[in-house]
């Protein structure tokens, strides 16, 4: 299924009732709009995913990275003088949470595409009014084998190729990997965790070419998902954890129009902590290892690669799970990062 529409009186998700193209991966959403927009150069947030990279690398296209904090923030706007025509612009919603607006208003003014990529951002209740276009990653909020989206907003004109499936080779695979990790959440096997191998896998080997949504997929995301259900949830659990862990916490406070990916915290000590939460069966993922990804120059994001952890809050646990999560992060002693004010004398 390529492009969405509703059946009459059908009620959609929010991230499908507007004008959208339902994709393969996020990936690929991406190259689609980079084939649609041929950005002459293209700006990115020195804080991501090594897997969005592939979908920009051209020849003909001048790559160009702008400053995150370690508060992943913007770190300041000296940026913007270079921003131009035509350029397009990708801002990031960390874990559900856009904190560049203002900076979206201006790459806007001076002409630029401003992509929002929302992909830890699926279910928040809307999106930035500066965004020409939302890019959203359904596959890392529920179990569905494959899936991206590509919404246009305003003014901004929806992509209309004709797409062709995704590989089937890759498409099993991911089918696969979906399978096993709902059997692993029923605690019905796979001990060995092998479907986080093949997750891994599928992350990695998606399709870069535009590629369209699998039907199944579709369907699962139109109505085989209670989607208030998810929400309610996840925002139960980070809110759990804010109470109990909001010291490390590098979002705090978590807005009522926000549904997170996950609870991201900055840890001294983040290593021994995660190791102790694997020994507990407890698998946080880091977001994002920048090595290789983004050049060394950018000290604060690399600074926060080594120190961040995401714990998870996803709508799988309930308040006991939680709880016995946020006693294993205590068991280890985890301990603040300090920051250039606490170091002062």
């Amino acid at each position: 299924m390529e492009l969405f529409a509703a059946d009459q009186g059908e009620v959609l998700p929010p991230f499908l009732a507007g004008r959208c193209r339902l994709l393969a991966t996020a990936r690929s959403a991406f190259a689609l709009l980079h084939r649609t927009l041929s950005p002459h150069r293209v700006w990115l947030p020195s804080y991501l995913g090594g897997s969005v990279l592939p979908a920009f690398e051209r020849p003909e296209t001048d790559l160009r990275f702008y400053a995150i904090d370690e508060s992943l923030r913007v770190a300041n706007g000296r940026w913007l003088v270079d921003v131009g025509q035509g350029d397009a612009v990708v801002f990031v919603d960390y874990f559900g949470f856009n904190r560049w607006e203002e900076w979206g208003r201006q790459a806007s003014e001076r002409g630029a595409w401003v992509i929002e990529d929302a992909c830890q951002a699926l279910l928040n209740r809307s999106f930035s009014r500066h965004a020409h276009y939302v890019i959203l990653s359904p596959r890392k909020f529920v179990g569905v084998p494959d899936g991206g989206v590509l919404i246009a907003q305003g003014s901004a004109a929806l992509p209309a190729d004709p797409l062709p499936p995704a590989p089937p080779e890759w498409w099993c695979e991911a089918l696969a990997a979906s399978v096993r990790r709902a059997d692993y959440d029923l605690g019905s096997g796979d001990e060995g965790r092998s479907w986080f191998a093949m997750f891994q896998k599928v992350e990695r080997t998606g399709p870069v070419t535009p590629s369209a949504m699998s039907e199944l997929s579709a369907f699962l995301l139109r109505r085989g998902i209670d989607w208030n259900a998810v929400a309610l949830r996840r925002q139960a659990n980070y809110r759990m954890l804010a109470e109990a862990l909001g010291e490390f916490a590098l979002f705090p406070e978590l807005e009522d129009s926000v549904v997170p990916l996950g609870f991201p915290v900055r840890l001294a000590n983040r290593d021994p902590v995660r190791f102790h939460l694997f020994s507990r069966q407890i698998f946080p993922p880091v977001h994002w290892p920048l090595e290789g990804i983004v050049p060394e120059a950018f000290a604060g994001s690399h600074l926060l690669a080594r120190e961040i952890l995401t714990l998870p809050c996803d709508q799988r646990y309930d308040q006991d799970v939680v709880t016995s999560l946020i006693r294993a992060v205590r068991e280890v002693g985890p301990r603040p990062v300090r920051t250039k004010a606490d170091k002062a004398p």
